[in-house]
């Protein structure tokens, strides 16, 4: 059987998704010595990281919407030469307000354009038969990032310091994407056959058919469509439970008395679960409902959230570290390849780039809600229950994007 070169699309994707998560997981590393250099209090420090989401986040409808215009390679060329140029300004710098630009905007278009919005793109133009196997695949890089990139940010800045540390991993950076560019081709060509069986090309070809000549949908369509909103708003409520769950595991161990080991131990392993998660969605490929699989999820997370009020033991919340870990490694993909389904290669950049945004703002409210819920309560409870009630609409949102059945038997998407 022939290679299939879209195998290597996701490779390229893998390591493209490595590069900005291995740097926001690093950022603690850079704390201590910015805000010595730049005489920063710790909040003012962490403001460097808020204006970096804030960045991506306000980017990414704009970046989505280039990649269903222009061509991806172009876009995957700018976003490289504004990441690695950023980097590099980021350790030259001297000032302060060089520095808070530079984060918000040109590191905030460089991430998207070079990374987290053009490799998914890529893969979704690449893949229909195999879409959820290889976007599982790709969404690895995403949990590789800490274990690859944070170490060797870690070495760098011991040997070299921080600031030669960013000018080093921008050249760095500019060399890698200058491998990686050439090999990131646009779309399968006439002799590239992605491996299918004989329904699963049938179906392809219907597809294919249904979407030719399909323009990519304009913002203001998408936003006017229902079934967006119900993917969209379901799967932003869930993943923003999730991350403040995982936000509060350490501090409600340590105020239940488990030790700092004790209380690491549990985000080590959620960790490592979202990584086993991907890997699971990537045995299961397209063997399951993806609408079916989310709501499933959500459901978890809702049991999950019900669970974490009744028992706060060390068993316990390695069990709930367990079941997290597995909902947030699934959830991403699972939710990426269900957004390539219903808005085709298309339209996906702008669909995933409004996305984003929404996500963004909602996982930025549930923080926040998270922390206000406790400092006026003094505990996690109504933070629980809120969650868990949230995760329960999530995933009666995301059922009524099953198709419905028509009087002849036929399919009809919501």
């Amino acid at each position: 059987m022939r290679f299939y070169y879209g195998w290597v699309i996701v490779a390229i994707g893998l390591i493209l998704l490595m590069i900005p998560v291995g740097l926001m997981n690093a950022f603690g590393l850079f704390v201590i010595p910015v805000s010595e250099a730049f005489n920063l209090s710790r909040a003012n420090m962490n403001t460097g990281i808020i204006l970096l989401h804030l960045g991506t986040a306000a980017a990414a409808p704009f970046v989505g919407r280039m990649l269903d215009v222009y061509s991806a390679r172009k876009i995957l060329i700018a976003g490289a030469i504004l990441f690695s140029l950023s980097m590099i300004v980021l350790g030259l710098s001297t000032n302060i307000w060089l520095s808070a630009f530079v984060i918000a905007v040109p590191l905030a278009l460089g991430i998207a354009g070079g990374s987290t919005l053009t490799a998914p793109a890529l893969v979704t133009r690449w893949f229909s038969a195999n879409r959820g196997r290889a976007m599982a695949i790709t969404m690895m890089g995403m949990s590789l990032g800490s274990v690859v990139i944070v170490p060797l940010f870690g070495v760098l800045i011991d040997t070299f310091g921080w600031r030669q540390c960013l000018v080093i991993v921008g050249c760095g950076l500019a060399v890698i994407f200058l491998a990686i560019v050439p090999l990131a081709r646009e779309r399968p060509g006439p002799d590239d056959r992605e491996p299918m069986t004989a329904g699963e090309a049938e179906k392809q070809a219907v597809a294919r058919d249904s979407q030719a000549g399909q323009s990519p949908l304009k913002t203001s369509q998408l936003l006017r469509t229902p079934h967006f909103w119900t993917m969209a708003l379901s799967t932003a409520m869930a993943l923003g439970a999730l991350q403040t769950i995982i936000i509060s595991l350490v501090p409600l161990a340590q105020e239940n008395g488990l030790s700092v080991n004790q209380s690491a131990s549990l985000v080590s392993l959620v960790g490592a679960l979202a990584f086993a998660g991907k890997l699971m969605l990537a045995w299961l490929g397209e063997r399951v409902d993806r609408v079916l699989l989310l709501s499933g999820v959500f459901v978890l997370v809702m049991l999950t959230s019900v669970a974490l009020l009744f028992d706060h033991s060390y068993v316990a919340l390695l069990g709930c570290s367990v079941l997290i870990g597995l909902a947030s490694g699934t959830v991403t993909p699972a939710f990426l390849a269900l957004l390539a389904d219903r808005f085709g290669a298309a339209s996906f950049g702008t669909a995933n780039g409004t996305a984003t945004l929404v996500m963004a703002i909602t996982s930025a409210t549930s923080i926040r809600l998270g922390g206000e819920i406790y400092d006026r309560t003094g505990n996690y409870d109504a933070m629980f229950l809120t969650f868990g009630a949230l995760a329960l609409i999530s995933a009666l949102l995301m059922i009524t994007n099953r198709p419905r059945k028509r009087l002849g038997g036929s399919a009809q998407p919501t």
